[in-house]
């Protein structure tokens, strides 16, 4: 399998977009673990002024078709992608692919396509043996059915069957206890891998919230050069809904400093669910919606990005002022 990359092809039209239009290209629909269907997701896009997004699954490409046709009819350019489980480094990432359709014919695609086809099947495995684990060990799950609904059957929804079914508290827990029965909820494919796979079929890799703690250590400069001497990544997520200004500094620097695409995605996956999606500047990820095939004018004061400019940055946590120790009055 070749490794050297090819140009993604942009659409023989290249959309142009005023620097401030609305984009967001990190949303998730009930393909995977989001909330949202592709028509009440475009719905959704259109009542914001959203105008570029894209549909970013976790290892499924299902609502993708569906979501392109919906927007359409209604005037938003949806974004073919996916959100692959990747391995690098020995923990997981998420790596957000860009550009490549599920129904690509071409032989470079035909990797990536098959490399998504194995993904859906594993998910789908280890969603029928937790279920088996979880009813096994005395623990009913009758929730099950009104979690899938008409959709496939994936591991986050015995996840959340075991919360409804009161279980378990919180999705944490949940798995948790999967693992304690023998089972598992994820699967991943080495980073590299899926890398050259995406290049072969002329996709964009982006590298998730690569600030978010909470998945694993943050992503350090260090980090970053060690991954790139090893893998030819495209670029990092240096906007997201977890960001404070200084985050976006930080890895909108590290990005620039490497030629890197920066990416702005919300990673909603549904109303409110962590949050809606958000309207981020078509500016601040310029270069990787060129890509993408949208040209993207310059603001006219040449300012693309400065602390401030977001009003929905998340801010930083207030640290707690020290309480002045209590002056000891002796009576004498």
């Amino acid at each position: 399998m070749s490794t050297a990359a090819t140009a993604p092809t942009p659409p023989r039209t290249r959309v142009r977009l005023a620097f401030d239009t609305p984009v967001d290209l990190h949303l998730h629909t009930y393909a995977s673990d989001g909330f949202w269907s592709p028509s009440g997701l475009v719905d959704d896009l259109v009542q914001r002024g959203i105008v570029v997004a894209a549909v970013c699954d976790h290892d499924t490409q299902d609502s993708v078709l569906e979501a392109i046709a919906l927007g359409e009819r209604r005037g938003v350019h949806i974004v073919p992608g996916t959100e692959v489980t990747v391995r690098w480094g020995g923990r997981q990432w998420h790596l957000l692919v860009y550009g490549i359709r599920p129904d690509d014919e071409r032989p470079e695609a035909r990797g990536f396509i098959d490399l998504m086809a194995e993904h859906d099947r594993r998910f789908q495995a280890l969603a029928v043996d937790a279920r088996r684990r979880v009813e096994s060990s005395g623990r009913p799950i009758p929730s099950v059915a009104r979690e899938v609904g008409e959709r496939k059957m994936m591991p986050v929804h015995i996840l959340r069957a075991m919360i409804a079914d009161k279980h378990v508290p919180r999705l944490k827990e949940a798995a948790e206890l999967v693992v304690d029965l023998g089972g598992n909820f994820t699967y991943d494919t080495p980073l590299e891998h899926v890398v050259a796979l995406v290049r072969e079929a002329g996709g964009v890799t982006v590298l998730a919230h690569p600030g978010r703690a909470d998945l694993g250590p943050a992503l350090t400069a260090k980090k970053l050069d060690q991954l790139l001497k090893e893998v030819p990544l495209d670029g990092i997520e240096g906007h997201y809904r977890t960001y404070t200004d200084a985050d976006t500094a930080r890895y909108r620097k590290m990005a620039e400093a490497r030629g890197l695409l920066i990416g702005t995605g919300s990673d909603s996956h549904g109303p409110g669910a962590p949050v809606d999606p958000r309207p981020w500047r078509a500016i601040w990820g310029k270069d990787l919606l060129s890509r993408l095939g949208f040209e993207v004018a310059d603001p006219d004061d040449g300012l693309v990005w400065t602390p401030g400019m977001d009003p929905l940055a998340a801010k930083p946590p207030k640290r707690e002022r020290k309480k002045p120790a209590e002056r000891q009055v002796v009576t004498v």
